[in-house]
């Protein structure tokens, strides 16, 4: 039996790195960073999500990879057998707030991958008008529905194989794939006429917009939606990998290996940008324009005027498609692995994932307000998530978690009692004020901030999560009582991977 569950769970520990990092490589890391990084001071906004991603985003993950080992457990056993049975219903939450991003999330994906066929027309014919109307066809319809439905069929198809044939595979063969597409990328984007100024822009640090508090909130914002925390990914993640695998020193590399990936989009998108466009005010501009603006509709017209546009639009879409694709399975898995944990075979918990994804990511798929309305909705959700794991280091023991399982003898990366205060009081604070700043912001957005039928106001996000909330809740007793088996403290550290997670 032992020899199974080792075949069952990762085969190596490049193979869970490298899948860690393709769960928190994601489309944010392409589109969302180069444009708040020109937005918000350059190598100011650099440096503070590089800070935020040592104080906060690692700190949490490796919480998080603690009790998905420890328990082995998805989120809401991991919060059960961890610190209590009245408190499972936030980790049934976090799983939920990921399921619900998976819709919508395949949905984008599906974007990425048909605009890298046309990609192969060019661009360079179409004015702006012209490819704000190309997306608007792209993004919704009957077409945009049929592909969300066949992605999200390889993605459930890819999750109901055990994880080192399927999941793993995804993370070693995608992951180092889209680094190569990003490396040629970048070597074109630096090497064009005028890119100088979009690398100085990259590096320059003004004391002025360091120490500026919007700054710093974009830098949070970027760090904890795009390394993980808060997904409960981790933790379903962590209850794969080897008893004796190192927790720091992994989730080190995961947040690093994020980051790395974000720095090298940096280098393909802003010197790209600040190359093809009149001025740095015009760069801005086009960053202002929103993931979708920018990355949809300016850039594409930016690739009509590259030589070699063509080949290198394909690579720049697809690049985005397979960071997609690696973090949507494991975005799938993390609503899986709790369903396997209530006693369910993983393709009968892989089928009830699909029917309710597909059911969800069916509006986002014909109507991209709806879209925009889970985006909104969810990501806010995300830091409520990450408030609990904090909640569940307290709840548990902070210093009791670092020396019993984070640093235990095997481990090659000590971590030292910064961690505690990180976690305690860091990462809690920080994401408390970053939700409440978000909250007031949207409040300017629309008069009627508090309906909740708006498709981005401040009512439907706290109408949602709210609800959310009550449903975790209610079903917080059903929850329990389908988790049987219970692990923690079986083993003198961690326990092996259990059975019914090699089938």
């Amino acid at each position: 039996m032992s020899e199974k569950k080792q075949v069952a769970g990762f085969s190596s520990r490049w193979g869970l790195v490298l899948t860690l990092i393709g769960a928190s490589v994601g489309t944010g890391n392409v589109w969302r960073f180069p444009r708040m990084a020109a937005l918000n001071g350059g190598g100011a906004f650099v440096l503070a999500w590089t800070i935020s991603l040592f104080a906060i985003s690692i700190p949490v993950i490796t919480a998080e990879m603690v009790m998905g080992r420890a328990t082995r457990h998805g989120a809401t056993g991991a919060f059960k057998d961890f610190i209590g049975e009245k408190y499972s219903w936030m980790g049934t939450f976090m799983a939920a707030t990921t399921v619900a991003i998976t819709a919508y999330y395949t949905v984008v994906m599906g974007w990425c991958l048909r605009y890298a066929f046309l990609a192969f027309k060019g661009f360079e014919n179409y004015n702006t008008k012209e490819l704000t109307i190309l997306f608007d066809q792209v993004s919704n319809g009957w077409v945009n529905l049929a592909i969300f439905i066949g992605l999200l069929l390889l993605t459930a198809v890819i999750v109901s194989l055990q994880i080192n044939k399927g999941i793993e595979m995804i993370g070693k063969w995608l992951t180092p794939l889209l680094y190569l597409v990003l490396i040629v990328l970048m070597i074109r984007a630096v090497t064009l006429p005028g890119a100088t100024e979009g690398v100085k822009h990259y590096f320059a640090i003004s004391p002025e917009s360091f120490f500026n508090s919007k700054t710093w909130l974009a830098a949070l914002s970027q760090s904890a939606w795009s390394v993980g925390p808060g997904f409960g990914l981790v933790i379903a993640m962590a209850v794969y990998t080897q008893s004796k695998s190192d927790v720091a020193l992994n989730e080190f590399m995961q947040g690093v290996g994020d980051n790395s990936a974000a720095l090298m989009s940096g280098f393909v998108v802003l010197p790209a940008l600040f190359a093809l466009t009149p001025s740095v005010e015009a760069a801005k501009e086009i960053c202002l324009s929103g993931n979708y603006g920018i990355t949809f509709i300016a850039f594409t017209q930016l690739f009509g005027k590259i030589p070699g546009g063509t080949i290198l639009a394909f690579l720049f879409f697809i690049s985005l498609f397979f960071a997609a694709l690696t973090a949507n399975v494991i975005f799938f898995n993390t609503g899986v692995v709790p369903l396997i944990d209530m006693q369910m075979s993983r393709k009968k918990a892989t089928s009830i994932v699909f029917a309710v994804t597909l059911v969800l990511g069916s509006f986002s798929a014909y109507d991209i307000d709806f879209l925009s309305n889970q985006d909104w909705a969810w990501g806010m959700a995300l830091l409520i998530g990450t408030l609990f794991t904090c909640f569940a280091v307290w709840k548990f023991g902070v210093e009791k978690m670092r020396t019993k399982y984070i640093n235990i003898e095997e481990n090659d990366l000590y971590i030292g009692k910064w961690w505690n205060f990180s976690m305690l009081v860091i990462a809690p604070v920080a994401i408390t004020i970053l939700f409440i700043q978000n909250i007031l912001d949207s409040m300017t957005w629309n008069a009627d901030w508090w309906n909740p039928f708006l498709p981005t106001s401040t009512g439907t996000a706290l109408f949602q999560i709210i609800l959310l909330i009550i449903i975790s809740i209610l079903f917080n007793k059903k929850s329990n009582a389908s988790i049987k088996n219970k692990y923690i403290d079986k083993a003198e550290i961690y326990p092996e991977i259990p059975e019914e997670h090699t089938k």
